[in-house]
């Protein structure tokens, strides 16, 4: 049973849905979520045209190359790619997951160490002190379509309290 949402296929099929608190009763899912930030903000996702645009457009006048004008535009929607993706989340009694583009990248409860609330995201990492590579082995998890408190509340019940709540 599904609410008719896309992010439903992210979900086990024999799991009731309780769409006010993101429950998936008969499974092991405790939380999970979509986050799109461009759907819901449009005028954002404007400004992420006229970027790419403007830039292709640099870029095939200096280069005069349809092969350099692809590549920077390529590299200009991966690195919005946030963005302009929707990202799945799930937050189950294993650890956490994370899917985008069919990319899936998940981590065990144990293995994470810290946790930072920020008012859009969190940021959950496997090192205990600062590091530049909180970003690539850890999860900056958006609240953009979550319940929030729900889901501070979840990370903090596994993680431990955080400095930035």
């Amino acid at each position: 049973m599904g609410t008719g949402d896309p992010s439903d296929a992210f979900l086990p099929r024999d799991s009731l849905v309780c769409d006010a608190c993101f429950c998936y009763i008969g499974s092991s899912v405790t939380l999970a979520w979509t986050a799109h930030p461009a759907r819901r903000r449009p005028r954002d996702l404007a400004l992420v045209a006229a970027v790419l645009f403007l830039t292709s457009g640099a870029v095939l006048l200096s280069f005069e190359s349809l092969f350099m004008t692809g590549l920077a535009a390529v590299i200009l929607v991966v690195s919005v790619g946030s963005f302009l993706f929707p990202t799945h989340y799930r937050l189950s009694e294993e650890g956490i997951e994370e899917r985008r583009l069919g990319v899936k990248r998940a981590r065990r409860w144990a293995e994470l160490r810290r946790l930072e609330i920020g008012p859009g995201a969190a940021l959950v990492s496997p090192f205990a002190k600062k590091s530049w590579l909180d970003r690539t082995r850890g999860f900056l998890l958006l609240f953009d379509g979550a319940d929030r408190q729900a889901v501070v509340d979840e990370l903090r019940r596994r993680i431990g309290a955080a400095d930035g709540a």
